[in-house]
């Protein structure tokens, strides 16, 4: 063939590793250039050695042992957009979901277990309520700008956040505590009465004689009132949970809790409007 000699046997790296002129096998600790699959640690017989960024790396993993249930099934991977549904089909049986999780949870959760829960939801609103009805006591005050803005927006959503703190915890973390929506609109509705009935005590303490009861009453109206819209949407939030098996979506009440800091806004702004124009409020 023209082109030129073949070169030598032993320079041939391809040459048969029957022939004397073979190449050897690279000594360990040393990098070799022979492009055979031959010689490549898996098929010559050497002993492997697992790269050490793997084993550090497995050392900081934490197996899934080390979580809770409710972590496990919060932590999923099944439920993702591309492996839950149609797109990847059912998730395999030894696979934590969050609807299995959440119905393993449900049938073992009685409904006295549920209730005790309601209740002590309710109770809870108490210590809530001191951190509302202090922000309201001590922040407002004044006819400044500053004070409208803290009366009629920064209170009215500390307030209708700290009143329903609870429940909405648990509607997010242990939805399966419920059984129904009643149930939540019922610690809603009492964590507001609770609310406005330790404000009302801290007026009467701060103000006394000078304290109108009939606008403690409307006050506690307003405070139920509220409460009890943005009851509406924790049970929209937990009723779709509930449904579609899926973790509970804040977004799905916020239109609730959006009404509710707003007639809590109106409400302050309306009495701080009028106890500007001298009516006494």
């Amino acid at each position: 063939m023209s082109g030129g000699a073949d070169p030598p046997a032993g320079d041939n790296p391809f040459a048969s590793s029957d022939s004397a002129d073979a190449p050897q096998p690279t000594p360990r600790g040393r990098i070799g250039t022979d492009p055979s699959v031959d010689f490549e640690p898996h098929l010559s017989g050497q002993e492997l050695k697992a790269d050490p960024s793997e084993e550090s790396a497995a050392s900081r993993i934490a197996p899934d042992a080390d979580l809770s249930p409710a972590e496990q099934a919060e932590h999923s991977v099944w439920d993702e957009p591309a492996l839950g549904g149609e797109l990847a089909g059912e998730a395999p049986a030894d696979q934590v979901t969050y609807g299995r999780w959440l119905d393993e949870q449900i049938a073992r959760t009685t409904a006295g277990d549920s209730w005790r829960t309601t209740f002590r939801l309710a109770a809870a609103a108490g210590p809530w309520g001191l951190i509302g009805a202090a922000w309201t006591l001590f922040v407002g005050g004044g006819y400044g700008m500053s004070s409208l803005l803290a009366t009629a927006v920064f209170s009215p959503v500390t307030e209708e956040i700290v009143k329903v703190a609870a429940v909405l915890w648990v509607v997010e973390k242990r939805p399966f505590r419920f059984k129904s929506t009643g149930q939540i609109l019922f610690c809603a509705a009492a964590g507001g009465l609770v609310f406005a009935a330790i404000e009302s005590l801290l007026y009467l303490a701060f103000y006394g004689a000078t304290t109108r009861a009939g606008l403690l009453i409307l006050s506690t109206a307003m405070h139920v009132l509220c409460s009890t819209v943005s009851g509406v949407g924790l049970g929209r939030i937990w009723a779709d949970s509930i449904t579609r098996r899926r973790r509970p979506e804040l977004a799905v009440g916020m239109p609730q809790f959006a009404a509710a800091i707003w007639l809590h806004g109106l409400y302050n702004a309306t009495l701080w409007l009028a106890d500007a124009a001298g009516f006494g409020f």
